[in-house]
């Protein structure tokens, strides 16, 4: 009897941890030839046909993006099955010193790509410029992703790799969020 109490207790408590586990796309930062592209797959009901798929794609494609201000462009390709989407999102960064948050405007570039089994999804092209103002230069500094997000650039020392490590993580957070949404379409 106590085997099988034992036996159910565990079997439990691991359907409890499968269940409990959140399906993150993003926990790293991938360096692909020198450069940061973030890839992942979405498996997809294989009771629904490609073509079905792409038209459930394009849906959430216009329905997220239309009408956004942060949206740069978006790109609907029938013949690969394809969008592209250039677009930005406003990170904010918790409080420096003075108790100031900071907004980052991140710029982005995905596609999300139709196959028989899913969608692939690959982000790329990603600049960060900051909100505020250096008082040399009139036009904003650009860094890029390789400058600011890689494992690389996050250990460096003091107040610039706290910046950096904030916006590692705002970054990641809201391409899971992409990643969330995209894969609740299939």
């Amino acid at each position: 009897m106590k085997k099988f109490i034992l036996t159910l207790s565990i079997l439990v408590i691991g359907l409890f941890t499968v269940d409990g586990q959140i399906d993150t796309g993003f926990t790293t930062v991938p360096l692909v030839n020198g450069k940061v592209v973030f890839e992942q797959f979405i498996l997809a009901d294989q009771g629904v046909g490609a073509d079905q798929k792409y038209a459930l794609l394009q849906k959430w494609g216009k329905q997220r993006f239309t009408g956004n201000p942060l949206l740069s462009g978006i790109r609907f390709d029938d013949k690969s099955r394809s969008v592209t989407v250039s677009s930005r999102a406003e990170l904010m960064l918790p409080s420096n010193k003075e108790g100031v948050k900071e907004k980052v405007i991140m710029s982005y570039r995905f596609d999300a790509s139709i196959t028989n089994a899913g969608c692939m999804l690959v982000v790329r092209d990603i600049t960060y410029q900051s909100t505020q103002q250096d008082a040399a230069s009139f036009f904003p500094k650009v860094y890029t992703a390789e400058q600011t997000i890689t494992d690389q650039a996050v250990n460096a020392n003091g107040e610039e790799g706290l910046w950096r490590s904030n916006i590692r993580k705002e970054t990641l957070a809201t391409l899971n969020n992409l990643y969330a949404d995209l894969s609740s379409v299939f």
